[in-house]
């Protein structure tokens, strides 16, 4: 068993953007917060944390060549885009929209609550592709939800132009539940609620993550890494083959 932490980045050290509307927590370099050792880990480029207030949100601007992930955990926000796509996210849908050689969006908060999301770039693996726009509802009732495995094709319930599988994980209180199968050797945790032991008996490793931190890990098998929990937990799981 192999495991090695990357990058820790707590929620209090993400960088902030805040307007009138918007209360926005970028742990990756984002907009004018520029930080050479936080552009990325890996494939993914942004992961930001957005609460959008009532009757308000992101005015229709443009995309190229960049996998576009949205996940609302609050709340619905309304998209709107070029291909002639209208819909409402939900909490616990999940949208993907692949730019590849240009789309256009807006995503605004049509609600009288505020709306709670991640919103998620990932380097693509084929440039200039045909744009393309799926969402998906997750299952409340399972406690690993798989929104899509670039190993599996058959069974992705999203199509992602990279080589990345994406995991929603809600957990009660729990005591040695293991990581989802088929993680591979590189990942990276973000908790959206909740904290967690992450912990290696290999390695006598623990980790101790709570809400909004985030954590890049290396593992070389899986059976060894499991998660103890004292409260609810609420985390997404990317994994992909390399950095």
């Amino acid at each position: 068993m192999s495991f090695k932490i990357i990058k820790i980045r707590k929620s209090h050290e993400r960088f902030r953007s805040t307007r009138e509307w918007l209360n926005s927590m970028h742990s990756f370099s984002f907009a004018e917060h520029r930080d050479p050792k936080w552009d990325n880990f890996g494939k993914i480029r942004v992961i930001n944390e957005d609460i959008i207030s009532p009757n308000s949100g992101f005015d229709t601007h443009s995309h190229a060549n960049m996998e576009i992930i949205t996940v609302v955990t609050k709340g619905a926000i309304t998209h709107r885009d070029s291909l002639n796509n209208l819909g409402k996210i939900q909490k616990d849908e999940v949208q993907v929209m692949s730019a590849g050689t240009g789309i256009s969006h807006s995503e605004k908060n049509e609600e009288n609550e505020n709306c709670k999301l991640f919103q998620i770039w990932i380097y693509p693996q084929k440039e200039n592709i045909k744009p393309r726009y799926d969402q998906i509802s997750l299952n409340e009732n399972l406690w690993d939800n798989l929104i899509f495995n670039y190993k599996d094709g058959k069974n992705n319930k999203l199509f992602l132009n990279q080589s990345i599988s994406l995991w929603r994980c809600k957990y009660k209180p729990i005591k040695e539940k293991k990581l989802p199968l088929k993680i591979d050797k590189y990942n990276w945790i973000q908790i959206i609620e909740g904290n967690l032991l992450l912990k290696s008996k290999e390695s006598n490793s623990n980790i101790f993550l709570e809400s909004g931190d985030g954590l890049g890990f290396e593992v070389n098998y899986y059976d060894d890494v499991s998660i103890d929990t004292q409260k609810n937990l609420d985390f997404l799981l990317f994994s992909m083959p390399s950095l």
